[in-house]
């Protein structure tokens, strides 16, 4: 049974769903969670990709995705529910940081970036409730200020401990992005 909300997207109540249940069993298995994308999830992730981002090896904008969006969307909804989807290729932009040397940032085509979001919100609904508070690394709405706070909050409430600074070279080098190759495969994620 499918359980509609007001505004007709089941897609979050899935989502709600979800996370109520990873956060009662931190052992449950997930599977097969491509069911969660359709039409309505695709249409929020393209509203919410921003326009003045850059554009992947493809040069398709925002604007010019948007003008045949339902088509698109379909098609693009199609691929996935029949395992053909493909992400593209990305473009790695080499920026220089303040030591000298340059990180890597990825730049996903559009249509990768639909689906990027939309995986990272169902895999954010299965790990976000069973992370620990002190965990502040790639979560949304959280960022190294937040734990810089936290730690300065930690640092003046209790008068004993040291505090250790730890430098992992490029451990975080670059930012894992999840393709959704298999994901309408019943496969365990």
């Amino acid at each position: 049974m499918t359980v509609h909300s007001v505004d007709g997207n089941t897609w979050l109540m899935k989502l709600e769903r979800i996370k109520l249940l990873s956060s009662q069993n931190q052992d449950i298995k997930f599977n097969n969670l491509g069911h969660i994308i359709d039409l309505k999830m695709l249409e929020e992730q393209y509203k919410e990709l921003d326009s003045k981002k850059a554009v992947g090896i493809d040069g398709i904008t925002k604007a010019v995705y948007g003008k045949k969006l339902e088509a698109n969307l379909l098609l693009l909804l199609t691929k996935i529910r029949k395992g053909q989807y493909q992400a593209k290729p990305a473009r790695i932009k080499l920026i220089p940081k303040e030591d000298g040397g340059k990180r890597p940032l990825v730049i996903s085509c559009f249509e990768d970036k639909i689906i990027e979001s939309a995986v990272s919100k169902i895999l954010n609904s299965v790990f976000e409730p069973i992370f620990l508070k002190c965990s502040y690394g790639f979560r949304p709405k959280l960022n190294a200020h937040d734990a810089l706070r936290a730690l300065n909050r930690l640092t003046y409430n209790f008068n004993e401990g040291a505090i250790v600074e730890i430098g992992y070279n490029k451990v975080f080098q670059y930012n894992q992005t999840l393709r959704v190759d298999g994901i309408s495969k019943k496969e365990n994620i």
